[in-house]
């Protein structure tokens, strides 16, 4: 019986922390990401360490990433959508967006 409760108990745990993780995406917040700008604008540069650490709360949301970078986009036309979404491999977070994932209809471009 102790251990029935337990595990109730600890799947309720894993549930609610589920899902504060993903209620945690708020694609208006991209304010954050404003250290990439020098390298997903039209001239772009390589990602600075400022950068490549913004996108950390990213790592195994790609789809959070895209609506965020979707959002500044709207905001801030110069950024392209393409480079924007090869930052991550460009800092070495190449598992942040898994193979086959696409944003928007766009492809992760191969870096």
């Amino acid at each position: 019986m102790a251990f029935v409760k337990f595990s109730l108990c600890f799947m309720v745990i894993a549930l609610m922390l589920s899902s504060f993780a993903n209620a945690q995406c708020n694609p208006n917040n991209f304010g954050s990401l404003a250290q990439c700008l020098s390298a997903v604008g039209n001239q772009p540069g390589a990602p600075s360490t400022s950068c490549c650490n913004s996108l950390r709360p990213f790592q195994g949301k790609a789809q959070c990433l895209c609506d965020t970078l979707t959002v500044a986009k709207n905001k801030v036309p110069s950024i392209n959508i393409q480079r924007a979404l090869s930052v991550p491999k460009l800092c070495g977070f190449g598992s942040y967006i898994p193979a086959g994932f696409k944003c928007n209809g766009q492809s992760i471009p191969q870096v």
